[in-house]
């Protein structure tokens, strides 16, 4: 396939407008109008049409613009490892993790392997499980670390667990379920402040709903971090499914109650993820060694 073809028409998706695409390329617009009807023809297939004053994908170009993307966004990754690898010597190491990741285990690591490795740069990355795992098979980044059962890992990651943690209900201290024992049904009656989709708690709780059959929640509130959701909790709105990692401090200092649901134990794995089949550069190499040599601390918490 003529990728040059293919990145125009990536270009023009992208812009709307064979103007501006011909002038973020740097190429005559009628060259660049030539070059798609060409690979128009070779692929037997329309990919534009006209809309107003610029162009709209087809239904196949609509199709075809997502996995294009991951195409090229592959090349710009490919390109980042090369110069990095050139300027700095010894490269970039980049780590994407979840919020629980990158709040209380990363920041450790991260500070042991640039002491040994202080030419390396490091850049962490912070979002929901499933979009670390996407980073990670999009190469975006080398490592993933993030939570969820085996069944939510794609079979091209390599996964590796580093820690089981318990995942506790938590409402504010005056609550009328606080350091109660209750049921899971009259648990989910409750309002709940919830993470994003994408979450690996949030999908935990929906799934444990399913098993014991009960209905889902109500999400009240929706944050995209962790810190945002445990404040509201403490507030005084609704409960939370949190890991206990995260919950236990503010528990300690009466920010916030536990609620023990009588039959109901969940555990949250977190595992540290690669690209399988894959040979690691010698910094993600020395960034694993060093994460292994310190999870005593972290499993006898």
């Amino acid at each position: 396939m003529n990728l040059h073809a293919l990145k125009i028409f990536y270009t023009i998706a992208l812009t709307g407008s064979v103007t501006q695409a011909a002038a973020r390329l740097n190429i005559s617009q009628p060259a660049i109008t030539a070059q798609i009807k060409k690979f128009e023809k070779e692929l037997n297939v329309v990919l534009f049409e006209p809309k107003g004053r610029g162009v709209a994908l087809t239904l196949i170009g609509q199709k075809l613009i997502e996995p294009v993307g991951r195409l090229f966004t592959l090349e710009n990754r490919i390109e980042s490892m090369i110069e990095d690898y050139r300027i700095h010597g010894s490269g970039k190491l980049h780590v994407a993790g979840t919020y629980l990741a990158t709040s209380f285990l990363i920041p450790k690591w991260a500070a042991r392997f640039k002491s040994n490795y202080a030419e390396t740069e490091v850049t962490i990355t912070t979002a929901n499980s499933q979009e670390v795992l996407d980073k990670l098979m999009n190469y975006v980044v080398d490592i993933a670390i993030c939570g969820g059962e085996p069944e939510f890992y794609p079979e091209e990651v390599e996964r590796e667990e580093l820690y089981k943690d318990e995942v506790w209900f938590v409402v504010a201290p005056d609550h009328k379920f606080a350091n109660r024992h209750i049921t899971f049904s009259q648990m989910v009656t409750e309002p709940f402040i919830m993470r994003e989709e994408g979450s690996a708690t949030r999908e935990r709780l929906f799934a444990l709903c399913r098993t014991n059959r009960v209905q889902s929640p109500r999400v009240a509130l929706q944050f995209s971090g962790l810190n945002e959701t445990i404040h509201a909790v403490a507030s005084g709105y609704g409960a939370s499914f949190i890991s206990s990692l995260a919950a236990s401090e503010f528990i300690r200092r009466g920010e916030l109650a536990r609620v023990y649901v009588d039959k109901l134990f969940a555990m949250n794995t977190i595992s540290l993820c690669t690209r399988k089949n894959e040979k690691y550069e010698p910094c993600v190499k020395a960034f694993i060694s060093i994460v292994h040599e310190n999870l005593d601390g972290i499993n006898s918490k």
